[in-house]
């Protein structure tokens, strides 16, 4: 009677085990798979983030600052834009950037926004990565207007 009592709770322990190792197993999917970025698979955004260090804290290579992009429509679809999500996650103070793409020409100007004193700074032009837009969201892009200052901004 006594070691059917210690099969039982030896049975019932290795089944707690198991079902933990199946949690753990379930959770490192999950964690894995929520921190798979969305933008993975778009050759362009990946060549551009490489390419130039684009990140939450700006570039790691210098690119050639201007007030606006001189960017016209050369055809139809020819201008499209491009998020540059950070590779590790949003930080809250960090920049965000985008890119509008000629795709005709093969050049690419660069928008950073955000950080702690809220930028709005156009980069480029930059030469367009040899990659594929197969798997790339990317919207249809126009020439930018200047950014207006807020009533009472210093300019």
């Amino acid at each position: 009677m006594g070691s059917s009592i210690y099969q039982i709770a030896v049975s019932k322990k290795m089944a707690s085990m198991k079902m933990a190792s199946m949690v753990r197993a379930l959770l490192l999917i999950v964690a894995a798979t929520a921190t798979f970025p969305a933008w993975a698979g778009c050759a362009v955004a990946d060549a551009l983030i490489g390419q130039y260090g684009i990140s939450f804290s700006g570039f790691t290579h210098a690119l050639p600052r201007v007030a606006l992009p001189a960017e016209q429509q050369s055809g139809p679809d020819a201008l499209v834009t491009l998020a540059l999500p950070n590779q590790n996650g949003q930080v809250s103070d960090g920049f965000s950037h985008s890119a509008l793409i000629n795709k005709d020409k093969k050049r690419v100007w660069i928008l950073r926004t955000g950080g702690f004193a809220g930028v709005y700074e156009w980069y480029g032009p930059v030469a367009l990565p040899t990659a594929s837009f197969a798997a790339c969201a990317t919207e249809p892009g126009h020439q930018p207007q200047p950014r207006r200052q807020p009533a009472g901004a210093a300019s």
